[in-house]
């Protein structure tokens, strides 16, 4: 596959200092695609604000115009990782790949949960963290 065309324009930019991270409207033209990952439009507003780390970059909530050709969503870029990983929720962590999840079977969850209604106080606590 060849170098995919594209074109990004950011409007409404906000530093907010309270969560440390820059906030902005994304628009994504894209004349020759469906859609652009946002993996590569990571990579490209990366180079264009010159951030080293890219994952500190979270892209959300696009959505396509009608007839294709361009795509509207949400950006965040965090000062460092810790300010991400602190203020941004954990399904987006996830999909940014900066945690994993194991999940139990549901079998297991529930003998935990009725296991805890059976105890109070601490002991209560080292069930529920699955000790």
């Amino acid at each position: 596959m060849g170098e995919k065309n594209f074109y990004i324009k950011t409007k409404k930019f906000k530093n907010n200092f309270l969560l440390k991270r820059k906030q902005f409207i994304i628009d994504v033209s894209h004349p020759e695609d469906a859609n652009i990952s946002k993996k590569e439009l990571q990579k490209k507003l990366a180079s264009i604000y010159k951030i080293s780390d890219p994952s500190t970059i979270f892209l959300f909530g696009f959505k396509t115009h009608f007839g294709g050709l361009k795509s509207t969503g949400l950006g965040f870029i965090y000062e460092n990782l810790k300010a991400a990983r602190q203020i941004e929720p954990r399904y987006r962590l996830m999909r940014n790949g900066l945690i994993e999840i194991t999940k139990s079977s549901s079998k297991q969850r529930k003998e935990r949960k009725n296991r805890s209604k059976k105890i109070r106080g601490i002991e209560k606590q080292k069930i529920k963290s699955g000790k």
